[in-house]
């Protein structure tokens, strides 16, 4: 028998949103507002629902039939700028996110120039080189949807984001992963700042299979799998889905010290063999920091008596067509700054580990394999000698196939290894 590896079964596999507490939200994290007599409700799209709630909140504000337009990006002068278009959904939250397709999006500045945007699908506009913006400039971004409705944002100032110092992690002795960063700003001009991330992990099967059940064969039979259709080293990639910001106004010095930005539980499948994350970090004015800090506010309460009491969110973008219609959303502008480290297995203490639920099974004939192979529950791994007996020694697929917990198993360009 092979030697056994570790995985994630199919089933456990863990999205971001279950890792990472204190628990929060992005603008696309859904507001929901329960037990509390005298609450204005604001609809987000995206997959978040607080757990400290006991009853379900019935708003009796009523948003559009279409939801309102959801804007998020940054308009970067050091970067592709990319912004994504969406449409809130209502209470619960529990329908597909509307994505807002077929827009033409652009950035203005103030000595009137224009910097179109191109759309890639589900909603994602990007320029296609990086902007040489004018740090002396201000800059909105202009939007018309598809059906002619027109969203213009506030002319914003550009800043410049001070480099990131170090991204860092801790273990903790409970063998969670801490990740943080430092920053600092000699000039003294940031003051608020903001960060998220993109990460991924690689995961292992519990054990190898070089081989499988290619069904479209006639007969069927049991095939070798090419290099590239291994299937043991997956990746698994997702983006921060929370609000993370800190402001430095009440410090001395323009300085932020281990700000959380990404927390991994104890002996969690996502530091079984390599994580990695990317940070970006952005310069925001105190404007944008103080709309972020108030969806922070609404989306991260627990619904407690000592909680602060819900808020309208008001951002920096409204409706030329309609306006009074409500649009969610604040556009800034400036650099990012952003820095990947890679966290491997030796360097921590982790007793993660998994194996098969079962003992490998052996199968020696057709009407076995037709039978176990064809429904895709069993997978071939080699064949071989087991309790004296030859054949196709096997097992669940979820076990040794790692695409089926969610990832690939193809990895990306900056992969060690």
């Amino acid at each position: 028998m092979r030697t056994r590896h570790h995985m994630t079964p199919a089933h456990a596999a863990i999205p971001e949103s279950l890792v990472s507490p204190p628990k929060r939200a992005s603008l696309r994290g859904l507001v929901s507002l329960c037990r509390r007599a005298s609450l204005w409700a604001l609809t987000v799209p995206g997959a978040f629902a607080l757990w400290g709630c006991k009853d379900p909140y019935v708003s009796p504000y009523k948003a559009p039939a279409t939801g309102y337009l959801v804007v998020e990006g940054y308009i970067s002068g050091n970067s592709t700028s990319q912004f994504a278009l969406s449409r809130s959904i209502p209470l619960p939250g529990d329908s597909a996110l509307p994505t807002e397709n077929g827009a033409t999006v652009q950035i203005e500045g103030s000595d009137n120039s224009v910097y179109p945007l191109t759309g890639e699908g589900n909603g994602v506009y990007t320029t296609v080189d990086t902007l040489q913006l004018n740090t002396q400039l201000e800059y909105r971004l202009n939007i018309q949807i598809a059906s002619g409705e027109k969203y213009q944002s506030d002319f914003v100032p550009y800043k410049p984001t001070p480099s990131i110092d170090s991204v860092n992690w801790v273990q903790n002795g409970d063998n969670s992963i801490q990740i943080y960063v430092n920053t600092h700003d000699p000039a003294d001009n940031t003051h608020y700042y903001q960060w998220n991330f993109d990460q991924t992990y690689e995961y292992h099967s519990a054990e190898e299979s070089d081989n499988y059940w290619d069904k479209d064969t006639m007969p069927p039979a049991i095939e070798p799998r090419a290099p590239q259709d291994q299937v043991f080293r997956c990746w698994q990639s997702g983006s921060s889905t929370n609000i993370i910001i800190d402001n430095t106004t009440k410090l001395s010095a323009d300085l932020v010290y281990r700000q959380p930005v990404k927390y991994i539980p104890p002996d969690d499948v996502q530091s079984s063999v390599l994580y990695s994350i990317l940070v970006r970090q952005y310069s925001l004015t105190a404007d944008g920091y103080n709309f972020l800090s108030l969806m922070q506010q609404n989306t991260e309460s627990l619904g407690s008596i000592f909680d602060a009491q819900p808020s309208q969110i008001t951002g920096n973008i409204h409706s030329l067509t309609h306006p009074t219609e409500q649009v969610i959303g604040y556009v800034s502008a400036g650099t990012v700054q952003s820095q990947r480290i890679f966290i491997y297995r030796n360097q921590i203490k982790s007793m993660y580990s998994y194996s098969c639920p079962i003992a490998d099974t052996l199968f020696t004939d057709s009407i076995q394999y037709v039978k176990n192979y064809g429904s895709g529950v069993l997978t071939p791994m080699y064949f071989g000698t087991l309790h004296k007996e030859q054949g196709w020694v096997s097992n669940y697929t979820f076990c040794l196939v790692c695409t089926t917990a969610g990832g690939t198993n193809h990895p990306p360009s900056y992969w060690p290894n």
